[in-house]
């Protein structure tokens, strides 16, 4: 009897990973229809908004159907690296498939198991924005659970008395399809259409190396996974993550994640956000999800054997501030790429902001929230005024108009202050750039140092009185009602704190006036 299985995002039984799964189905399904497909034989597939069709004849057995499915969805390339074919990652784009390996490596398939390894390791190059290239390890794996279903049942002999080929009447769900899931005393089991469905989850979601400042515990890697809601649009922007475009000012186009140094992240928040913005393109449209779960994965006091979930952070698709993140993701968003003693590479993110706004937008914190906590030694301070040119292409896409007009305020200040250290200079035949970093330095130090809103306040409005010569400040003049309003409501102290600081190192309005900090 001819079998067909048809997946609806509808069914009320769906849970998000259910949703996930289905858009990796949808995406694989529709890299086969592309040109240059490897479709599985013998097998009828259609992909609609809603749902994914998937069908055989009398002429094959439900196992024998199934492992052709998995045999045209989950690959190895000739350098034993992990190819999901719903990526639709080109050929050759080996640092883009080194960063899935390795973090597929720590999550759906951290059990050695899992995925059977060569003995040694083997070598990526990468190159850097400098063009210098750094060899990268990683395990060359022979096979990986998910290309025979293994730890599922669903090709295991039929039992006695069921038809040969068949699946079984349950099937079970091992860590390797849904990462970090305990099964406790009894198994997880779920019905066999099911069980096929969630093995595409490692397709729809995306994996991130995390190396985090924010938090405490020590995250390694991210998954997260998308809640999907329109199958066609969610395949098109996850493919469109590993695409080259040359059509953007005549030069190759890569959206930041289908590098290696774009998988790098900083907490799980960020790690989403990147991944939402990518997918979401130039317009951040929803790109057929609803939202995101962000699942920080890593080595946590009570389990030192294995990896385990350590965060879950939900993520939605609508933030007010979202084109700040965007902004400080673009533009400080860079990966550093280091050598260990033994030669070998390893990224960080050369900055934390990108992190720290992400944080706080999953949270609903004001955006600049624990800003501060960046530029409490001199080092850090100093080291972000290197990301100058980065902060002010954030200052100049904030939308809240008292974070516009409290920062405006600030710098309508500095700048006045610099030009009067400019004539002193001048008079007095100081060095001007060293007149400003002290400058610079004693004001940080006052900020931080206020303790109270009143006294935060009042040291705002000296500064602003000492610039002016005790005149008013253009921006002061627009809406002085609004003004003494935000400057002298208490709980606005944490905010004016870390709006200033923010001023104080994103001014970056005329280098002719000011000295050049240069760019992240």
């Amino acid at each position: 009897m001819a079998k067909e299985l048809i997946y609806r995002l509808a069914n009320p039984g769906y849970t998000i990973y259910h949703r996930a799964a289905l858009g990796g189905l949808a995406a694989t399904v529709s890299a086969w229809k592309r040109k240059g497909g490897h479709p599985p034989a013998d097998i009828d597939y259609e992909v609609g908004r809603q749902h994914v069709r998937l069908a055989w004849g009398d002429g094959l057995t439900d196992q024998e159907a199934l492992g052709r499915i998995l045999a045209a969805s989950f690959r190895l390339t000739p350098d034993k690296l992990i190819d999901l074919v719903g990526h639709g990652i080109a050929e050759g784009e080996s640092d883009l498939r080194l960063a899935i390996h390795n973090g597929l490596c720590a999550t759906f398939l951290q059990h050695n198991k899992m995925r059977p390894s060569e003995k040694g390791s083997r070598h990526v190059g990468i190159r850097d924005a400098d063009g210098e290239e750094t060899l990268f390890t990683y395990k060359a794996v022979l096979s990986y659970a998910h290309q025979k279903a293994q730890g599922t049942d669903l090709l295991e002999p039929a039992k006695k008395g069921h038809p040969k080929g068949s699946f079984p009447a349950l099937a079970t769900i091992p860590q390797s399809v849904i990462p970090g899931a305990m099964s406790g005393v009894q198994t997880l089991e779920t019905p066999p259409e099911d069980a096929i469905l969630l093995l595409f989850l490692i397709a729809g979601s995306s994996v991130f190396l995390l190396r985090s400042r924010t938090y405490q515990e020590r995250m390694q890697t991210c998954v997260v996974v998308p809640d999907v809601n329109d199958l066609v649009a969610f395949s098109r922007a996850l493919h469109s993550i590993a695409s080259v475009d040359v059509g953007r000012q005549s030069t190759a186009y890569r959206l930041p994640t289908s590098t290696y140094a774009g998988r790098v992240a900083g907490g799980p928040e960020e790690s989403a956000l990147r991944f939402l913005v990518d997918l979401s393109a130039d317009d951040l449209t929803r790109p057929g999800i609803a939202s995101l779960q962000a699942i920080a994965m890593g080595k946590v006091a009570w389990d030192k054997n294995q990896v385990n979930r350590s965060l879950s952070v939900r993520i939605g698709t609508d933030y007010p501030e979202i084109r700040v993140f965007r902004a400080a993701y673009t533009y400080l968003g860079r990966t550093m790429i280091f050598k260990s003693a033994k030669g070998e590479g390893y990224a960080v993110p050369s900055s934390h902001v990108p992190e720290l706004v992400a944080a706080n937008l999953a949270a609903g914190r004001h955006w600049a929230q624990h800003f501060r906590t960046l530029l409490e030694t001199k080092k850090d301070f100093n080291h972000m005024l290197f990301a100058q040119k980065g902060l002010y292409q954030m200052k100049q896409v904030i939308k809240d108009e008292d974070d516009q007009t409290i920062i405006e305020m600030f710098q309508e200040a500095w700048r006045r202050a610099m030009a009067e250290l400019g004539a002193r200079a001048v008079r007095d035949g100081l060095d001007f750039y060293r007149l400003v970093e002290v400058e610079r330095e004693r004001i940080r130090n006052a900020i931080l140092r206020t303790r109270t809103a009143d006294a935060l306040a009042g040291w705002f409005l000296r500064f602003c009185a000492d610039a002016t010569k005790g005149a008013s400040l253009s921006t002061a003049q627009r809406n002085p009602t609004r003004l003494r309003e935000i400057l002298f409501e208490r709980h606005n102290f944490d905010r004016l704190q870390n709006l200033f600081l923010f001023a104080l190192v994103s001014y970056a309005k005329d280098e002719t006036t000011t000295p050049s900090n240069g760019d992240a």
